[in-house]
Parts: structure tokens; sequence; C-alpha cells
């Protein structure tokens, strides 16, 4: 798979390490005050490229191409299974979804609701999207995977549940049952990391996801067996796992057993699974949309 695509505007973008340059990145300790090179936004940054501290990129510009194009395609999405959803976004040549990044978690939130609604289980509006993703905003943050020791894949499985059951600060059932389900994917990722690798926590995450929506709600997400094809093995910069990673094989196959049984080696504690003793419930209060709908264009 090449390093290389090219953005809207005409621009060479790589996938792997520095966006603009693909040179290496530096992580760093203690943040350091940068200039983002697409938009010339000053701030303080944790990421930038090792050659020139100048290729800084924030947060909005590093997501922005690839989030409106993953937006898009789960808007018009009409799998219904969240696998072929989110490999039909990760195979797109034509699309930067960067080897890293929190670009992944927002593939999760959207490939799970586009499945579930359109296998009919629940009506999911793309206001309800919209709003998983503008939650998820302010959670999936690029490195904090590290600094933080918290990925944005675990509020993205977290938001999934807290759209289906209502779930606000305050409520009972209805919180416990979606702090349970990140708790699952934390520790989850827990028994990936070495090094962190987004794809892998993506493929494991929906795994879980799907495991334990049929556990909690009874809705299946996959009919058949899946195979699991990574193809992004070259690209990682940090080095892939390899025999250490359960997809660095040619092939992954996915069975219903197989799903029972992560799911269970994922739990934290014994008995954590029962049905939800909570209704589905999606309603949203559209003022706290905040002009979601508004995307900016992709910087040039």
């Amino acid at each position: 798979m090449s390093d290389t695509t090219y953005n809207s505007c005409g621009q060479e973008e790589h996938k792997s390490n520095c966006l603009i340059c693909g040179q290496p990145l530096e992580y760093f300790s203690a943040a350091v005050e940068v200039t983002c090179f697409y938009c010339d936004k000053k701030e303080k940054g944790s990421i930038a490229c090792s050659k020139d501290l100048g290729h800084y990129v924030c947060d909005d510009c590093h997501n922005l191409s690839s989030y409106n194009y993953i937006k898009d395609f789960i808007l018009s999405a009409d799998s219904k299974n969240p696998f072929e959803i989110a490999f039909d976004i990760l195979n797109n040549s034509n699309v930067n979804i960067p080897m890293l990044g929190c670009h992944h978690a927002y593939i999760l939130t959207g490939a799970v609701l586009a499945s579930l609604k359109n296998r009919g289980y629940i009506n999911i509006p793309k206001e309800v999207i919209k709003e998983a993703f503008y939650r998820l905003s302010k959670q999936a943050v690029g490195g904090y995977c590290g600094l933080s020791g918290v990925c944005g894949i675990v509020p993205a499985g977290g938001i999934v549940y807290s759209i289906l059951t209502g779930s606000v600060c305050g409520k009972n059932e209805e919180q416990n049952i979606t702090m349970g389900v990140t708790a699952l994917l934390s520790k989850a990722l827990y028994d990936l990391t070495g090094p962190s690798c987004c794809k892998a926590y993506l493929f494991k995450a929906l795994e879980i996801l799907s495991a334990s929506l049929y556990e909690d709600f009874n809705f299946i997400l996959i009919d058949s067996n899946v195979c699991i094809k990574c193809n992004f093995k070259e690209l990682h910069p940090h080095g892939c796992m390899r025999d250490r990673c359960p997809y660095y094989l040619d092939s992954y196959i996915l069975t219903a057993e197989k799903l029972k049984e992560n799911l269970k080696n994922a739990a934290a504690t014994e008995g954590i699974f029962k049905v939800a003793p909570v209704e589905i419930s999606i309603n949203l209060d559209k003022s706290n949309l905040e002009g979601n709908n508004n995307i900016l264009p992709a910087p040039c």
C-alpha cells in the first residue's frame, strides 16, 4: 500500500509519519509552542516532525479532510456489516486515512451506528450520527493514548452506548452500562499495546462491540464469518507488532464463537454481562449540536 495520497487541494500527504514530508515524528513529554503548517494556528502541541518543527499539524487540520470523507461515507453507507463499512473506508486509495490517528475512532462509532441503522434495529437519523461525532471530538485527541493512557477508540465505543441508552451524567443504569463497555475496550486495548496500533485497536473494538451489543441488546451485527485482512503492516511508523498481533497473519477469521471468547477475555470482572436494564433512547436536544452541521472545508 502506498504511503502517499493527495488531498482535495492537490497537495501530497503521507499516510505515516509526518503528514507533510514523511519524516519520523517526535513525541514530546511536555507540550511546546508550535504553529500549524496549514492554518497558522499557534498553540501548544505534543507531536511534530522530527526534521522540521514547522511541520506541525493541529488536530483540526490533521483530521479535517478524512473526517469529512468518513462522515459522508457513514451517512450514505448501506452495508449492514460494520467490518465491511470500516474496511471500505480504510482501503480507499483516494483518501488519506493516516496509519495512526483519531480518524479510527470516528470510523468505529460511525460503522457501528450505521450497521444498527441499516439493520433496522433502531432509527438513527443523521443528526444522531453528527451528535456522536461531535461528542467524540471532545475526547479523541491525537497522541493522548500515550500522554493520558486513553485512546480515542475507548470513548468512541462508549458514545455508541450513550447514544443507545440516553446516558448523561447523573443517570444510573444508563451510565453504568456505558462505562462498562469502555472498561472492556480499555482492557482489550491494553492487551494489544506495545507499540500502539490504531488499526489493531479498531479491529478489536469492532469485535468487542459486535459481541457486547448482542449480549446487552440482542443486536446481531454480523451474520457470517468475517475475514480481517490487515494490509497496513509496512506503514506503521513505530514498527508492527508482527506475530504478537492477532491480525498480523494473512487473514484472521472472526466467527461467532471467537466473538464470545474475545468478549469474555476482555471482561475486567466476571458477571459483567447482562441484558441491559434500560430501554433504547435516542432523544437528542438538537440545540446541543452547536452548529456541527457546518463543517469547514479542508485547509489548503
